[in-house]
């Protein structure tokens, strides 16, 4: 025997969490959400997925065990609309991003150890990798990747 209201159906209960911005086109999800803006719903059996996910698996058959990626083609975290997402790999995901120009780089990466002013120094720095490295607090690798511009290729050598 069960008591209380009967459960609303899954679809019902997901199209009262997101309300459509008229001027964009996104649902934006109004449902509980993560500090990265991404919103979050819960399905039987007290499973919490994405909700981007979570509307790809309503509207368009999505299997929530694909290792696929779901993307966003319009880069608002809290959108739900379907039409607006895609599927995509890691790679896809990150190359979207790259294109974008949305990744942090440099001393805008929270672990970021160097500033843009440390790696031009670092250039012109004639002690060895592992001493620059002990110098910098970085590793020996680092400064390596640095001269080589494999990493901080934004930063030039010239000044």
């Amino acid at each position: 025997m069960t008591y209380g209201p009967k459960p609303k159906p899954l679809l019902e209960r997901f199209e009262a969490l997101y309300m459509p911005e008229p001027n964009s086109g996104c649902w934006l999800w109004l449902g509980s959400d993560h500090w990265h803006g991404y919103g979050y719903f819960q399905l039987p059996g007290r499973i919490t997925v994405r909700a981007h996910r979570a509307a790809m698996m309503l509207y368009r058959g999505f299997d929530l065990r694909s290792p696929l990626q779901v993307l966003h083609r319009c880069d608002v975290p809290c959108c739900v609309n379907p039409d607006h997402l895609f599927l995509g790999t890691n790679a896809d995901n990150r190359a979207d991003m790259v294109n974008k120009k949305r990744q942090t780089r440099g001393e805008a990466h929270p672990r970021a150890k160097l500033t843009a002013a440390t790696v031009k120094r670092i250039f012109s720095d004639p002690l060895p990798s592992r001493a620059a490295g002990v110098k910098y607090g970085v590793s020996h690798t680092t400064i390596k990747d640095i001269r080589k511009q494999k990493i901080w290729r934004h930063v030039t050598n010239e000044f």
